[in-house]
């Protein structure tokens, strides 16, 4: 039986991972500071992971096969891990980001496109993008395997993030929507099975070792068909009004849950490896806004001041 740690596993992505790993019948373990509750089958191990003492006492007698790290966001704490595991594991699976990639214009982002610092995510690209480094030094250092994923931007049932939502609730209360200038920078969304289906994939599979992936959907699409996307599957028509940040000297995370830039990528590389997503665009927003107007969660929105000053 594999024996997998999950960093995180209790909300949004790292529940989906662990749901799909021990669907498999994995020994699953998951680290997080139990302040949600946790799958029933997976073994709980309580500790915060910036704090060296207590991940090396909560893991001194764990040894096992694949570490899945989905809630490191900075090189310190994929340090911590790395080294307080050494010599217990042999493949680290990574959950990067695709807002490393430095300069995303006409053309989808490639695996070896550059990366670093991007000013329109801050640290948080930053961070991620340092931990990326640190864990390929560390692979050499402390001999394991990695594999390194860039998810775009991640939609599905339990998004702890208001982002579709943001969309479902405007539109089910006959709200506008106001989206930045014109709406019409280059996204991608990739469902959250699909994300946990190609993590499943890559665990001790040789083609996935000492490689970076890109992972999203198979379609690009514009802000603003997102917004209509988003309303053809509720079968209501999505008020869509555009507004000027220069003139109105705002940015768009001022009251909008995505950034004004592209985030767009090629998941050939993925593809290669013989992974195909499940589901499309539409058919993702359909299962999520079902399964989110069944269970109450589309409530309506407190407004934002531009919102209530229009």
């Amino acid at each position: 039986m594999k024996k997998i740690l999950v960093m995180g596993g209790n909300q949004f992505v790292g529940k989906e991972v662990a749901k799909k790993l021990l669907e498999k019948n994995y020994k699953v373990y998951v680290l997080n500071r139990g302040i949600r509750k946790n799958l029933d089958n997976a073994i709980f191990l309580k500790a915060d992971r910036k704090n060296i003492s207590e991940m090396e006492n909560i893991l001194k007698n764990i040894e096992i096969d694949v570490i899945i790290d989905i809630s490191a966001y900075t090189e310190e704490q994929v340090e911590i891990l790395q080294r307080v595991m050494k010599n217990k594991f042999k493949q680290y699976i990574l959950i990067s980001s695709a807002s490393i990639y430095t300069d995303i214009t006409e053309s989808p982002a490639k695996e070896d496109d550059p990366t670093g610092e991007n000013s329109a995510w801050g640290d948080y690209a930053k961070n991620k993008y340092l931990a990326e480094i640190r864990t390929i030094e560390n692979s050499r250092l402390y001999n394991f395997k990695y594999t390194i994923f860039r998810p775009f931007y991640i939609y599905g049932i339990g998004n702890n993030l208001d982002r579709e939502n943001y969309f479902f609730s405007r539109i089910k209360y006959n709200l506008p929507i106001y989206i930045p200038n014109k709406g019409n920078n280059i996204v991608q969304f990739g469902y959250i099975e699909d994300l946990a289906s190609a993590i499943e994939l890559a665990v001790e599979n040789s083609d996935f070792y000492g490689q970076v992936f890109n992972i999203s959907g198979d379609e690009y699409v514009t802000m603003s068909e997102f917004a209509e996307i988003c309303g053809k599957v509720m079968a209501k028509k999505a008020v869509i009004k555009y507004v000027n940040t220069e003139e109105n000297k705002i940015k768009a995370r001022d009251w909008f849950p995505f950034r004004e830039v592209n985030l767009f990528g090629d998941i050939s590389k993925l593809e290669n490896t013989g992974f195909r997503n499940t589901y499309s665009l539409i058919q993702g927003l359909e299962k999520t806004y079902k399964y989110n107007d069944e269970n109450d969660l589309i409530t309506k929105p407190i407004l934002n001041k531009l919102e209530i000053e229009n």
